[in-house]
C-alpha cells in the first residue's frame, strides 16, 4: 500500500476543521481566509481519497475515516510543536482578531476597563466581546471549539480540560450613599440588621454562590437580611443606591468602582464573609494559541496580585487527570 504524499499545513487545516467544526473559523484560528481553508481541505480530501468532512446541521462533521485518524493526526501534531518548542508571537499591532470573553456585567465594570486601555492604545484593530457566562457543558463547547476564548470573574464549577489562573482574591464591604443617616465611621451588626437591603443577584458565572455565603455567614449570627431590592442587573444599581437609605454588600472592587461614580460610604461588615478568588480560565486547545496568552497575560498585568519575585500565579492545567 503506497503512503499518500500530504502537505502537513493541510493536517493544521484538518485539526482546526475537526476542532471548530467551520471552515470560517478554522480560518479564523489559523490565520486564513475560508476560500483557503476549503482548498485546503479539498486538496486533502483528494490525497487521502475521502470527503473527511460533511456539512450538515451541526457543522462540519468528520467522516468515519476522519474520526480513525484524527487521533493520531492531533497527537503528530502535538508531538512536533512541542518538539520544535511552538512559541510564536501574537502581532497585536497589527491584528484584526476579535476575541470572546465570558463575563458578566461587574466583570466588564470591574476588570475589563484596563485592559481593553491597554488594547485600544497598542493593539488598535483588535475587538472585545463579553459573553453572559452559561453552564459548564455550554461553557466547555464554546470554549473548545474557540467560540469564546477566555472567562475572567468568579466561577465556581470550572473544571475539566481546561487551564486556570488565579488573579487575586476578593473580599466584601458594605455600602451606603454618602449622606446616609447612618452614624459612626464603623457599621454595628445590629444597624446592619435593621437596615434595608439592596442585594445584587445576577444570573450566570458563580455570584449566586457568592450569595448563598453571605446568607450562610448572616444566619450564623441569628440575623435576617431585610431585602429590599434583588436586582439581576447592575445597571442603575449605583443610582437606586444613591435615591434611597438601602444597604449593599459588595465585593470590594465594585465597590470602589461605584465609588468612582456617586458619593458613597463604605463600612466593613460586621461579621465575618468567606472571601473568593477571582481568576481566568481558557480551554487546554488553545494553551499554545499566540492570541490567547497575549490577552491572558493582559489580563494578569493588570490584575493579578503577584508573589515571590514579582511573578503573577501559575497557570494550572484543571484536567481531573492533572490534579493531585
Amino acid at each position: 500500500m503506497t503512503t499518500p504524499r500530504v502537505d502537513l499545513n493541510l493536517l493544521l487545516v484538518f485539526e482546526a476543521v475537526l476542532e471548530t467544526k467551520s471552515t470560517t473559523l478554522a480560518g479564523a484560528h489559523l490565520g486564513l481566509t475560508q476560500s483557503a481553508v476549503s482548498n485546503a481541505l479539498n486538496r486533502l480530501r483528494s490525497a487521502l481519497g475521502d470527503p473527511l468532512f460533511v456539512r450538515t446541521s451541526e457543522g462540519m462533521m468528520p467522516t468515519p475515516r476522519a474520526a480513525e485518524i484524527s487521533l493520531p493526526i492531533k497527537d503528530s501534531i502535538e508531538r512536533i510543536r512541542a518538539a520544535l518548542g511552538y512559541a510564536a508571537e501574537f502581532d497585536a499591532a497589527h491584528s484584526d482578531r476579535t476575541f470572546r470573553i465570558y463575563m458578566t456585567d461587574v466583570g466588564q465594570m470591574v476588570l475589563l476597563p484596563p485592559v481593553l486601555e491597554h488594547i485600544v492604545a497598542e493593539a488598535p484593530q483588535v475587538k472585545i466581546e463579553t459573553v453572559q457566562a452559561t453552564t459548564l457543558r455550554q461553557r466547555e463547547a464554546d470554549m473548545s471549539s474557540g467560540e469564546v476564548d477566555l472567562a475572567v470573574g468568579y466561577f465556581e464549577d470550572f473544571e475539566g480540560p481546561f487551564h486556570g489562573q488565579s488573579l487575586f482574591r476578593e473580599h466584601y464591604v458594605c455600602v451606603v450613599r454618602a449622606d446616609h443617616p447612618l452614624a459612626g465611621d464603623e457599621l454595628t451588626l445590629q444597624q446592619f440588621a435593621t437596615l434595608r437591603h439592596a442585594v445584587y443577584n445576577p444570573s450566570g458565572g458563580g455570584h449566586s454562590y457568592q450569595e448563598q455565603a453571605i446568607d450562610t455567614a448572616i444566619r450564623a449570627q441569628g440575623v435576617r437580611r431585610h431585602v429590599a431590592l434583588s436586582a439581576t442587573h447592575f445597571l442603575g444599581f449605583t443610582r437606586m443606591l444613591r435615591s434611597t437609605d438601602l444597604i449593599t454588600t459588595l465585593p470590594s472592587r465594585l465597590a470602589a468602582a461605584c465609588a468612582a461614580m456617586t458619593p458613597v460610604r463604605i463600612f466593613m461588615p460586621p461579621l465575618e464573609i468567606p472571601t473568593f478568588e477571582v481568576a481566568q480560565f481558557w480551554h487546554k486547545r488553545f494553551h499554545q494559541d499566540p492570541g490567547n496568552r497575549w490577552l491572558r497575560r493582559l489580563f494578569a498585568r493588570h490584575h493579578a496580585v503577584l508573589g515571590p519575585n514579582d511573578q503573577p500565579p501559575a497557570e494550572l492545567d484543571l484536567s481531573p487527570e492533572e490534579v493531585p
